[in-house]
């Protein structure tokens, strides 16, 4: 009982403070467009025929608001040259990236190469440096006698040199003596 009592204020509330109608038919009356009325049930046609017709007069023709054919082309030509676009800059920085690469791996060869010559120049003086008493201990003590032993070879002229050069080696050896 409460609930209906409680209602029925309500309904009494909303009717005071909504007086003027507020509807979709006054929304288009107040733009002066004004309903149609097509009854469906009169036109029997399984494809509506009478009734595509009246709607065709009212409205107009059927419109499509998509783009034409040579909007379309022109869309497709234009989507075309920005991959083309694309694809050229993308080739571009590809090249660009390989002639740094090559660059790159040139500027390092080069400088592998100069850093061998240098080692290898530094071997040389090492080994160079290292053969010194080497050099003056054979120039001092080996070189004289085996000198004078090659000249006496030369001078003879046996059948085995080496064989009369090893003889003449141990007999004029200063070591021994």
């Amino acid at each position: 009982l409460m609930t209906v009592v409680l209602f029925l204020l309500r309904l009494a509330e909303f009717r005071a403070v909504n007086t003027d109608d507020q509807t979709v038919l006054n929304y288009f009356d107040e733009l002066e467009v004004h309903p149609e009325h097509i009854d469906i049930t009169a036109d029997t046609s399984s494809n509506m025929s009478q009734v595509l017709e009246k709607i065709t007069k009212t409205v107009g023709k059927p419109r499509n608001y998509g783009p034409t054919e040579e909007e379309r082309l022109e869309l497709e030509r234009i989507a075309m040259e920005k991959l083309m676009k694309k694809e050229a800059l993308e080739k571009l920085e590809l090249q660009r990236k390989e002639e740094e690469e090559r660059k790159e791996t040139q500027r390092r060869k080069e400088e592998w190469a100069n850093r061998v010559k240098e080692v290898k120049e530094q071997e040389e003086e090492v080994l160079q440096a290292q053969s010194y008493p080497l050099r003056n201990y054979l120039m001092k003590h080996v070189m004289p006698t085996l000198n004078q032993g090659l000249i006496e070879v030369c001078k003879v002229r046996p059948e085995d040199a080496i064989d009369y050069l090893a003889e003449y080696l141990f007999e004029h050896n200063p070591q021994v003596d």
